[in-house]
């Protein structure tokens, strides 16, 4: 063993030839065994000596297994139990983890293969003790009620932006990765602006259905459509007054982007169906993680629409380029589960920070949240352990991770741009990427035929909103290679469809 200090292992079982023969072999690896016959010597032993590891049957006289282990928890909470059973009720595996168990093995086991899992526990044990007896909090989560934890350079730059133009009425583009925070921003421009008190609505355009999307954002009069059976008033209208937010606005269409503009231009609507235009006083945020220029380079988006919102940008940094922020955001995320669990927060292992520390994150914050959110149900005791992160994040599949803050088009440069009053041409698949090889044939190294497919495989998709089955159709390609082509893709960090 590592440490100069044997690791003491207690053994609590019925069964006597059951403890000589686990103490034999545990005394042979170095450990310091001590054994008992019931549950509650057990938990008498647990309290004297302080194991790093208990094993505990299940079936004994007197107390349970499921039962000692409850009150193993108060007698030495740091110790890892691993409880041992002939019986592998489902209710017994539940409460057994239920309980805080670091593990459940069923009778007759290998006894090579306990003893790793014991080995396993004692570095879990370690792990668990490098964490030291109490953690000072980074951050206080009522310093942060907007949401936005960072103190590195990159966020520091988006915060001086948003207070910069917070309190004008100006347009506001947004750009980023998918997951870096977006709607966090939108929502604190708004509270900081001057129509705080007024509403505030976010609309994720990629999510509406594009038969939909202008009911939506205009409203409707009765009958307007099939289903139509009464008025509705759309989110600028009801948002008068205030902020509206629209994400993802790099995935909407053309006729309505006109529409959008107008609005914009304009502070007039008019409901789906109707024939009354209607004033309305909406502060535009906007955001989307495409690369909005390329889009207007070809045709895919409008020139005057981009330049619109383009009045004040703000660029969020992804993850991976503010380390840094990682613990801080750990800490808060931990803080606020636990407070609406009205629990004290769990704190994280030195060696499960190591390995966060470590990943490319190209989820971004979305992804932290999710991957801390597991840990912390996960995790039993107080502290989160390396164990308890998910196999992708301790050992990552090297993928290339997207060198540039949203989705690029590559498109040429002569591109004509697009007005208001200009036919939508050149939208065609066919005609966007020999945009994209006359441009890329140019650049020595370049993978035409890999960025080409990337962004046919992305456009089929969002043309079918999803079905891979259509695109497939589209692309000539069987459903099965199309399925293929999108699990690399969204293993290497780049956006499909959402």
């Amino acid at each position: 063993m590592s440490s100069t200090v044997p690791d003491k292992v207690l053994v609590i079982d019925d069964d006597k030839d059951l403890r000589y023969s686990l103490k034999r072999a545990l005394a042979g690896q170095g450990h310091t065994v001590i054994e008992a016959y019931s549950g509650e010597t057990g938990v008498a032993f647990a309290k004297r000596d302080q194991p790093d590891v208990i094993l505990l049957d299940n079936r004994m006289g007197g107390m349970t297994g499921i039962e000692t282990l409850q009150m193993l928890r108060g007698a030495q909470p740091q110790a890892m139990v691993i409880l041992m059973t002939a019986f592998g009720t489902t209710q017994t595996a539940i409460e057994a983890m239920k309980f805080g168990a670091y593990d459940y093995v069923m009778k007759p086991f290998d006894q090579a293969k306990l003893i790793a899992l014991v080995d396993r526990a004692l570095g879990a044990r370690r792990d668990l003790a490098s964490a030291g007896k109490s953690a000072r909090s980074l951050v206080n989560p009522a310093d942060y009620k907007e949401g936005i934890v960072g103190s590195s350079e990159p966020m520091q730059e988006v915060l001086k932006s948003i207070g910069q133009v917070a309190a004008s009425d100006a347009t506001v583009l947004i750009t980023g990765e998918s997951g870096t925070g977006k709607e966090l921003v939108a929502r604190c421009i708004a509270q900081h602006s001057l129509r705080a008190k007024g509403p505030f609505m976010a609309v994720n355009c990629a999510a509406i259905p594009e038969n939909l999307i202008e009911s939506e954002l205009f409203g409707h009069e009765k009958g307007a459509f099939t289903g139509a059976a009464a008025m509705k008033p759309g989110k600028f209208e009801l948002c008068d007054g205030g902020t509206i937010f629209l994400d993802e606005i790099g995935d909407m269409s053309l006729p309505t982007q006109t529409k959008v503009l107008r609005a914009i231009q304009d502070g007039e609507i008019q409901r789906v169906g109707g024939t009354t235009t209607l004033k309305v006083s909406v502060r535009l945020v906007a955001a989307t993680n495409k690369d909005l220029e390329a889009m207007v380079a070809a045709r895919l988006f409008r020139e005057d629409l981009f330049y619109r919102l383009n009045v004040f940008r703000i660029r969020l940094p992804a993850l991976r380029q503010r380390k840094d922020d990682i613990p801080l955001l750990i800490d808060y995320m931990l803080q606020r589960q636990a407070a609406a669990k009205k629990l004290r927060p769990k704190r994280l292992s030195n060696e499960a920070l190591d390995a966060l520390m470590a990943h490319d994150w190209p989820g971004n914050v979305r992804e932290l949240e999710n991957v801390v959110q597991r840990a912390n149900v996960l995790a039993k005791g107080e502290t989160i352990l390396a164990k308890d992160l998910p196999q992708e994040v301790l050992n990552p599949r090297r993928t290339a991770v997207p060198t540039t803050a949203v989705t690029t088009f590559a498109v040429a440069p002569t591109a004509a741009p697009l007005t208001e009053n200009a036919p939508v041409a050149g939208t065609s698949m066919a005609a966007a990427y020999e945009a994209i090889y006359r441009q890329n044939r140019l650049n020595e190294g370049q993978n035409i035929l890999s960025t080409i497919e990337v962004e046919m495989i992305r456009r089929a998709m969002e043309e079918t909103r999803g079905n891979q089955l259509r695109s497939a159709m589209i692309l000539g390609i069987n459903r099965s290679t199309l399925k293929k082509r999108l699990i690399e893709m969204r293993e290497a960090g780049i956006k499909v469809f959402s």
